[in-house]
């Protein structure tokens, strides 16, 4: 739902600037810190290193499970072990802030994410991976120094299950992919296009989960992001570089996360998905409507948060 009658300007979402409170003498992540010295052998390079998370959401060795407390409850549940791996991929520099990522440190940390895709695939038979990152602590980090994660599942997460039935569907109706589709559509409206080049296209999302949601999308149709070739990550980086610059000018470092969708692994190709990235900046909370309800109510209109962000060079 968008709700007209509530919106607000940019500036009604601008909070206080973040200040930051840590230190690098005492940082875990910075080069020479406890967590460094744990960093994975051949993944680091000038930028970027590696370390697995010590809190990990999904594991590679099944013996290192803990079991669940649970009674059996005689198979009305089902249940599996939640084996796959869960990465911590940290930026070196203490003090740069996602934001003020350059163009180097956008194309080694998308880099790295495929690398570490291709692994979990590799190694302990990944059926998904998803690269995130949470920025600042109302988008759920907990560390202050620059770092994004990806996690690697024995499960397809909810919501890519959902868009691969919904587009498989759609495929078998129209014979498209529909986010080719939809790419071609908000190209002709340019109603809510913030960026264009000659491989990619950024625009605020059309049902919006959260004000100044913005998608990512290869303009040629790709399933799987670890395929993206290096020049491709390189136009990429410079379209991460501008949309960030946009939504900092216009929000003042908003808290944000933003993530991956890809093909599954069990899937070498889909005609029917389209690999992307999803920005979801951290501006609203959800009330009991929304949690009750499954919808949604956007106080922004994403043609008025693409408006903004246009405007600003």
């Amino acid at each position: 739902m968008i709700a007209p009658e509530r919106a607000k300007r940019p500036s009604d979402f601008v909070t206080a600037a973040s200040v930051r409170t840590d230190s690098k003498l005492d940082c875990a992540f910075c080069e020479g810190g406890l967590a460094y010295k744990e960093r994975l052998h051949g993944f680091e390079n000038d930028e970027i290193y590696v370390i697995p998370n010590k809190f990990p959401a999904f594991v590679e060795d099944e013996k290192s499970l803990s079991a669940r407390t649970t009674p059996d409850e005689g198979n009305f549940y089902t249940r599996k072990p939640s084996l796959g791996g869960h990465d911590v991929i940290v930026v070196k520099d203490h003090d740069l802030d996602l934001p003020h990522f350059n163009h180097r440190v956008w194309v080694e940390m998308f880099l790295m994410f495929q690398r570490r895709y291709d692994h979990f695939r590799k190694t302990v038979n990944a059926l998904a991976s998803v690269g995130i990152y949470n920025h600042l602590s109302p988008a759920g980090a907990s560390i202050q120094h620059p770092h994004a994660q990806l996690m690697a599942s024995n499960v397809i997460p909810n919501f890519i299950e959902k868009e691969l039935h919904g587009a498989e569907r759609w495929f078998e109706t129209s014979g498209r992919c529909v986010f080719c589709a939809l790419i071609e559509h908000e190209l002709k409206e340019h109603v809510r296009v913030i960026y264009k080049s000659s491989l990619w296209v950024a625009f605020t999302f059309y049902a919006a989960r959260f004000p100044f949601e913005i998608w990512v999308l290869p303009l040629d149709h790709h399933s799987r992001f670890e395929d993206a070739a290096r020049a491709d990550i390189d136009s990429l980086a410079t379209c991460f570089t501008d949309v960030f610059q946009k939504l900092n000018t216009v929000l003042r470092n908003p808290p944000l996360n933003f993530y991956i969708h890809s093909i599954p692994n069990d899937i070498t190709h889909a005609d029917y998905y389209h690999w992307h990235i999803e920005i979801t900046p951290r501006l609203s909370t959800y009330g009991g409507y929304e949690l009750g309800s499954g919808m949604v109510i956007d106080v922004v209109s994403p043609e008025k948060a693409a408006e903004f962000l246009r405007a600003k060079k």
